[in-house]
């Protein structure tokens, strides 16, 4: 349970640091940022489904 608030702060800080990015005009750090941003959401949203329903 845990591990899964960690991960939901972790990806709401990376999706903050892209849209940062993208602000600044940092299209370099808003791509490779971006799609970071993708992976650890999908990871998170993985765990959250593994908390609630279960992967069996």
């Amino acid at each position: 349970m845990y591990m899964t608030v960690i991960l939901i702060f972790i990806s709401v800080l990376a999706i903050r640091g892209t849209l940062t990015n993208k602000r600044e005009g940092n299209k370099p750090g808003f791509y490779i940022g971006g799609l970071l941003t993708l992976a650890t959401v999908g990871v998170t949203l993985l765990a959250i489904y593994d908390e609630l329903i279960g992967i069996q």
